[in-house]
């Protein structure tokens, strides 16, 4: 929703997940795409959370 993308702003997997726990994965699925797509860096602390969330569901694909 609009007020979700608001409280996001620019946050990463490690400032911001979506309340929605059942959405997490596909969420970070989806972050981890766009940024291999674009050769996009990412912190520690984001990879850290990116591992965290992703280890609750492992057969995650990642989008196309």
């Amino acid at each position: 929703s609009g007020a979700s993308n608001q409280a996001k702003s620019d946050g990463d997997a490690a400032t911001w997940l979506p309340k929605n726990k059942s959405f997490r994965c596909e969420y970070v699925a989806r972050q981890i795409a766009v940024k291999q797509k674009y050769t996009l860096w990412v912190t520690q602390a984001e990879k850290d959370a990116i591992i965290q969330v992703l280890a609750t569901c492992p057969l995650q694909p990642l989008p196309v």
